[in-house]
């Protein structure tokens, strides 16, 4: 037998001995959501292979997207690590999310429970909740892995095999590829840890629809405990989003799989509560209304932001994001650019693609600038971004301040290319240089912008988004034909722009 049919032979008769002899290198987890009790999930796992004396286990203090710590170690409970033989080795809890293991070379599983982070988007709550997770038995589970897995610091960059134990029927929605082993159980793979945890999933009786916009599948999947058959109308309107944000990009989406998980809670309240979390390749969007009415605009705002973050932070970011520490992450100091600059587009869009009119665009203008006069600006926005953990009274002036950073920016860019240039441009440009799997150095970025720009651009960064000037809105939409009246804070249209300021504002949104 040559050693070509020898192989052969291994592969097919002997698969699982293949496979076997491969998790010794990865984790290997079991998740179960079919024995849920008191809304605790029994988690267990065997970690790769290794020498080790001792290694410092760890839940995530915080993960991307978001900037405060929300400690899911919280969450942990009943932590005990056995060898072969089922004998208890020694653990020892060093804080809220972390975990010392001795001996650690000789454990062979090591078993907690998890509590769910939220059960009812009605329960008042200072944190975001599309970055936690719920467990409804026998109904949904919305799972961010940061909250139910973790990883040693001595063995961070292991593959990870998560096996899941659910109930029949039960379908995974999510980017990665979920493989049915039987009616009871489901297994993925993950590269590394921080692939898993940017692959969110949603685990219930499916009512999903599937998108192709260009190369792209879009996968939408809906839960709500009463409604049916819903995801065909919410991927209509989704549809709609992501063909003009496919145009606006320059006719491709920079993604090949993507999954909108979109959990609906009913109330008695009159608008509509939006929370979302943006991956690169999915979005959790929870949302609570007291009429499903409301549900197209919330996706019009929440899910256009949260896709247009495939651009930034997650196709465009600094060293820090890179290599995330998801125990004591360090800050970078561009988030006008990851939040900013995504809430910008997120208004540019509609207009430039013709979707909504210019008074709507206004109104998204002044929206903006009343919102900033909540905030104190006077404040450098690098120093504020360093700083966002320690300032979260601040931090929602990324989302009013940043986006009008984003539109002078993008006017100033066309102001210096003749028309040519703007931030839809910058952004081809910047994810071509640090596209997927590259980083920026963060103090390298306005002058890398500039390189690739206009000198000129540095001293708008200088003065704007490092230095502490007011941004000159008012002199920046004269550019434009528009004009601004800082004591009403209302923006019109020019009633005699001149030949200049048309040609401007048609490079900028094509009115």
């Amino acid at each position: 037998m040559n050693q070509l049919i020898k192989l052969l032979f291994i592969l097919i008769v002997f698969p699982n001995a293949i496979i076997a002899q491969k998790s010794k290198k990865n984790y290997e987890y079991n998740i179960d959501l079919l024995h849920v009790s008191n809304d605790e999930v029994k988690v267990s796992f065997a970690p790769p292979k290794n020498n080790l004396k001792q290694g410092k286990f760890i839940i995530p203090k915080l993960v991307p997207g978001f900037y405060q710590a929300m400690n899911f170690g919280q969450y942990v409970s009943h932590f005990t690590a056995t060898d072969k033989n089922g004998k208890k080795i020694p653990v020892e809890r060093l804080d809220q999310n972390s975990w010392m293991v001795h001996d650690l070379k000789r454990v062979s599983k090591i078993s907690y429970q998890v509590a769910d982070g939220w059960d009812s988007l009605e329960k008042e709550s200072h944190e975001a909740r599309s970055a936690g997770s719920t467990f409804i038995k026998d109904s949904v589970f919305v799972i961010n892995y940061n909250s139910l897995v973790g990883y040693f610091e001595e063995i961070k960059e292991a593959p990870y095999q998560i096996n899941i134990t659910k109930k029949k029927g039960f379908y995974a929605s999510s980017a990665l590829d979920y493989k049915q082993k039987n009616k009871n159980t489901d297994i993925v793979w993950a590269k590394d840890y921080h692939k898993l945890v940017d692959s969110p999933v949603m685990y219930c009786v499916p009512d999903t629809t599937w998108l192709k916009i260009g190369h792209t599948e879009v996968l939408v999947s809906f839960y709500n405990k009463k409604e049916r058959h819903y995801s065909k109308k919410i991927a209509l309107e989704l549809e709609n989003i992501l063909k003009n944000q496919q145009a606006y990009l320059g006719g491709s989406l920079p993604v090949n799989k993507y999954a909108f998980l979109i959990y609906y809670e009913s109330s008695n309240e009159n608008g509509f509560l939006g929370d979302g979390l943006e991956h690169s390749q999915s979005t959790v969007c929870l949302y609570r209304s007291g009429d499903m009415k409301f549900l197209p605009m919330a996706l019009n705002r929440v899910a256009s932001h949260e896709f247009f973050h495939i651009i930034t932070p997650l196709n465009i970011h600094s060293e820090e994001i890179q290599h995330y520490d998801f125990l004591n992450p360090v800050m970078s100091k561009h988030l006008w650019l990851y939040e900013g600059m995504t809430e910008y587009t997120t208004i540019h869009m509609p207009i430039k693609q013709k979707m909504i009119s210019l008074n709507d665009f206004e109104k998204s203008i002044e929206e903006k600038i009343e919102g900033m006069k909540e905030f104190d600006n006077s404040l450098s926005f690098t120093e504020m971004s360093k700083n966002s953990m320690e300032r979260q009274d601040q931090y929602m002036n990324f989302y009013q301040k940043g986006a009008l950073i984003g539109l002078c920016l993008d006017i100033r860019l066309r102001e210096l290319s003749d028309g040519k240039i703007g931030t839809q441009d910058l952004m081809q440009l910047l994810m071509k240089k640090y596209g997927a799997g590259k980083y920026f150095k963060d103090d390298d970025l306005f002058d890398e912008i500039a390189k690739i720009t206009f000198p000129e651009i540095r001293t708008f960064f200088s003065d704007y988004v490092e230095g502490t000037q007011p941004l000159p809105l008012k002199e920046y939409l004269a550019k434009v034909g528009f004009n601004y009246d800082e004591s009403t804070g209302k923006v019109t249209l020019s009633l005699s722009p001149d030949a200049k300021q048309l040609t401007l504002r048609e490079a900028w949104i094509g009115r």
